[in-house]
């Protein structure tokens, strides 16, 4: 057996991210085979596996800081058993409670102590699910502050604005109401005529990946979600000829899992396109940052009536401000704005034959 261990670096400082897993406990690995990405000082290295075996537990799960020379996961046999390892993540404990997935991915059983409650001679036992939930919210910040700076740095954004007529999307949310039927978040009509948009564009579903802009196998779309002190994404996967029923069952069971703090990776990232909507707290219009390494991210205003001439006579109609963000690395302006305009068509006929 042997254990997956952070390598000195020779940085500053000896905090390190471990950014991602490639394997997950049970998988086979390979000797050189890509194991786990970390980041130092905003930069980004992979370990790879000492030895061919399998992955017998991770340790630190992605999210976590270690420090350099720290075990975080163990390769062997099938047949073998990881041992019990004793490891500062951060600040949380295993004894804490049920850890999010996606911070958590698949802990073994073990001791995960924080240094602070291990120097106080605090038994894990003791901590409050408060103060788990205090130290997920505030890792989730420093995920989301890294991501956000490392995409305002390295990535060109251009902002489109368009004003989107919201009339027969309205219409339609009251005709399920009044049929007694589930009437769906705006937010979900908007990431159906984004699916729309993009099976009129198939050629912009893509992601800025290895320095080149990578086509999407599938139409995933993603939705800012505020919490109480944090903010993720949620990830609706293959939506590619989704009806808006469909987006609205999966749109509903990730807020959920969000709003538990239990979503996986997988229903994090991943999107051709996120939307995120500030309407609700009276934002007129907004520019948003691009989330690595998708390449489009669509901020929504609130919706205001404007008194507009249909036929000769002044009709109130609701609006809203659209700002399509785009990576200039991916994608050019006209491109762009085709997926801006036909997200509008789509939008302002909604529900015509």
């Amino acid at each position: 057996m042997a254990g997956v261990v952070i390598p000195a670096l020779g940085y500053a400082t000896d905090d390190v991210i471990v950014l991602q897993w490639h394997k997950a406990p049970g998988d086979p690995v390979a000797a050189g085979e890509m194991l786990v990405d970390i980041e130092a000082e905003k930069s980004v290295s992979t370990i790879e596996a000492g030895e061919t075996g399998v992955l017998l537990a991770v340790y630190a799960p992605a999210g976590a800081v270690v420090a350099e020379g720290a075990t975080v996961g163990w390769i062997g046999a099938a047949s073998e058993a990881a041992p019990v390892v004793e490891l500062d993540v951060l600040g949380w404990a295993e004894d804490l409670g049920p850890i999010p997935r996606e911070l958590a991915g698949h802990v073994p059983t073990g001791r995960l102590l924080p240094a602070a409650a291990r120097d106080a001679g605090e038994p894990p036992g003791k901590a409050s699910r408060a103060r788990l939930r205090n130290f997920l919210k505030g890792l989730l910040r420093q995920i989301t502050a890294t991501r956000m700076a490392r995409s305002w740095v390295a990535a060109p954004k251009v902002d489109l604005f368009a004003d989107i007529d919201f009339s027969r999307v309205v219409a339609h949310r009251q005709a399920r109401k009044d049929a007694g039927h589930d009437a769906p978040s705006f937010n979900v009509y908007i990431a159906h005529a984004v699916v729309q948009a993009f099976a009129d564009l198939p050629h912009l579903n893509l992601n800025w990946i290895d320095g080149q802009a990578t086509p999407l196998e599938q139409v995933s779309v993603g939705v800012a979600v505020a919490l109480e002190d944090s903010l993720l994404t949620i990830s609706m996967k293959h939506l590619g000829g989704a009806s808006l029923d469909e987006i609205q069952h999966r749109f509903k069971a990730l807020i959920r899992k969000a709003l538990a703090m239990s979503l996986r990776r997988d229903e994090m990232y991943g999107n051709s396109l996120t939307v995120t909507n500030l309407g609700e707290f009276e934002v007129s219009s907004f520019s948003a940052i691009i989330n690595p390494p998708e390449i489009f991210i669509l901020a929504i205003g609130k919706l205001d009536e404007r008194v507009v001439m249909r036929n000769g006579v002044p009709t109130a109609v609701p609006y809203s401000r659209f700002c399509l963000s785009f990576d200039h690395r991916g994608v050019d302006g006209a491109p762009a704005s085709k997926l801006l305009r036909q997200i509008k068509t789509h939008l302002e006929h909604y529900g015509e034959a």
